[in-house]
This record gives structure tokens, C-alpha cells and sequence, in this order.
């Protein structure tokens, strides 16, 4: 999507750190209907679309440097793939609240069946990687062409069975793979309409979605780690005033310095919500500050304004 492609531009252009989650995946399995083994590749053939915009991206902003050290649009940088075994990707459902990363998946299995390395486990789930049942061994060629890879035997064919059970309304069956998944329902339960039981089913599968928050605190670095860079790419002031450098030290008794990242619109439409991020100092209640538009600069304020904190509200985000 456009706005996808433009996060990136920015995400690319200010230093910042790319994670991605794939969502929707249960659209592949509820409304488009495909074969685990073709959601495997949609899902791949997805990921290797945002890694290739990145590389044509990053190439393009790089200008004639590109052409002159004889780059051809493949970008040398491992640190911007993005991928499933590199643990920067996860998947998920918003709809269905669950979210997982191959990490997050394996340790499910490591928790079910114990002895179970997961980190060595979860560098097998992706790719043109097969499991033989027989020999109960992993190989990079399918000892026989109806195999499927780990991704989809572990992790999709699981998910699709569950959604199936569930969906079917088979209530015997369904117990019956529930039971093999440890998972145990109240009687009354199971006379739940289908959408909101799936969301119990899956709750209970999943467990807390840990993946995401996981991912991006291995990923992506902290306030007071990713500041200097932050403040160097987006601040238009001097780099050596005491502004700057509150800012760079995330100092929360610094001078009051707040990005605004978004607006949101009120009800009745006359006013807005602006969401931020406090680069420096402390943001209060009733204190008065400066809102500055696009067009202020020191030397012509007219695109400014002196409004009231009214209320606050706190999202502790990285």
C-alpha cells in the first residue's frame, strides 16, 4: 500500500529501525480459502515485496554514490532484511488479538513437549526447510515431493486445523483436538456463536502475545540508545544547543521539547487530539506551551500557538 511505502521512505531516511508484522494472515485461511502451502508462499512472496521496495528505496536515495561504487540496487546492509529467521518479522491477527514470531512459536512447542531447544528449533521454521517424521530429522530437500516445509508443517497446518475445528461446529472434534492441544473450555463454552469462541480458542492456544513486544525490544533500540540519531536526522536547530542536547539525553528535567507525530480529530470535529512523543523535560497538565505549525521559524513566528495542556494520556511505547 502507498502508505506503507511511505513509512518506509521515512523509516529509511530518518535511521529508524524496521520491524514488520505481517497481519491478517486468518484472511488466508477464512475469506481467501488457500492451501497452507500457498499461504506459505503469499505470505513469503509479501515479505520479499517490502524487502525489495527497501533495497530500490535505499538505492534511490542514495543518488549517483550508487553509481559510482557500482551498486546495482542490492543492498549490502544485512541489518535492513527483513525476515522471519532473522527474527524481525511477525505474524499475527489484530481481529483475533494473537500475534507470534518463530521464537515465540517454537518455545509453544518447547513449553507443550519439554527437551526441547527452541531458539535452534525456531532457526528451522522458515524456508526451504523439510521435516522428516520417519527419521525425525530437518533437511533442505524434501526426501519426498508432498512434504511440506517446516513453516507450514509446524505452524500453518496447525493454525488452519484449529480454525477448521472450530468453524466446522463439531463439538466432539473439536474437544478432541483441544484436548490434544491442552486447551479445556467451560461446557458452556461450546454453545458460544463461532466468532467469539474462535477468539477463546485462539486466546487460550497463543497465550500471551509476547512475540511482537519480544521482537521489538530485540530490535529496535531504546529511547535513550536511539535519541542521538532520532535528533540528529529530525531537528532543524543547532545540534550544539542546550535543546539538542536535552534531547539527545532524553533528560526529563530538560527544557520541554514534544514531537508531534499525529492528529487526532475530536467528536465535533472543532478541535484535535495531538499524539507525541516527549523527546525532553515533563509534559504536565495545565501548563502552557508552544505549538509550532510547518511554517515557523525563529525569525517568523506567525505559525505559532500558546494553548493549555488539558488532559494527558500516557502511552508507554518505545
Amino acid at each position: 500500500m502507498v502508505n506503507t511505502e511511505a513509512i518506509i521512505r521515512h523509516a529509511l531516511q530518518e535511521g529508524i529501525k524496521i520491524t514488520l508484522l505481517v497481519n491478517k494472515i486468518d484472511r488466508l485461511i477464512l475469506e481467501l480459502r488457500i492451501k497452507p502451502t500457498d499461504a506459505y508462499y503469499k505470505i513469503k512472496h509479501t515479505i520479499e515485496e517490502i524487502n525489495t521496495f527497501i533495497r530500490s528505496a535505499r538505492f534511490h536515495g542514495q543518488g549517483n554514490r550508487a553509481h559510482h561504487s557500482g551498486n546495482s540496487g542490492i543492498d549490502p546492509d544485512p541489518e535492513l532484511r527483513l525476515s522471519p529467521e532473522n527474527g524481525n518479522v511477525a505474524f499475527g491477527s489484530t481481529d483475533m488479538a494473537w500475534c507470534f514470531t518463530l521464537r515465540s512459536f517454537a518455545q509453544m512447542y518447547a513449553d507443550t513437549y519439554g527437551s526441547l531447544d527452541a531458539s535452534a528449533f525456531a532457526d528451522r521454521l522458515w524456508g526451504d526447510i523439510y521435516f522428516n517424521n520417519e527419521t525425525r530429522k530437518f533437511a533442505r530437500k524434501a526426501s519426498d515431493p508432498e512434504r511440506s516445509r517446516t513453516f507450514v508443517h509446524f505452524i500453518l497446518d496447525p493454525l488452519y486445523k484449529l480454525y477448521s475445528h472450530v468453524l466446522s461446529e463439531e463439538t466432539d472434534d473439536l474437544k478432541r483436538t483441544l484436548a490434544s492441544l491442552n486447551i479445556t473450555l467451560k461446557p458452556v463454552m461450546y454453545k458460544m456463536d463461532v466468532r467469539p469462541l474462535l477468539k477463546v480458542v485462539l486466546d487460550q492456544f497463543f497465550g500471551p502475545a509476547t512475540g511482537l513486544v519480544d521482537m521489538i525490544v530485540e530490535h529496535i533500540p531504546s529511547p535513550v540508545a536511539g535519541a542521538p540519531i532520532k535528533v540528529e536526522r529530525t531537528y532543524t536547530g543547532p545540534q550544539t544547543s542546550e535543546l539538542a542536547t536535552s534531547m539527545k539525553a532524553c533528560d526529563a528535567e530538560g527544557p520541554l521539547m514534544v514531537q508531534i507525530t499525529k492528529l487526532y480529530h475530536t467528536t465535533d470535529a472543532q478541535s484535535f487530539r495531538a499524539f507525541g512523543r516527549v523527546l525532553s523535560g515533563t509534559l504536565r497538565k495545565d501548563v502552557q506551551v508552544k505549538v509550532l505549525g510547518e511554517g515557523y521559524s525563529p525569525e517568523d513566528e506567525e505559525d505559532m500557538v500558546k494553548p493549555t495542556v488539558e488532559g494527558l494520556w500516557i502511552s508507554e511505547s518505545r
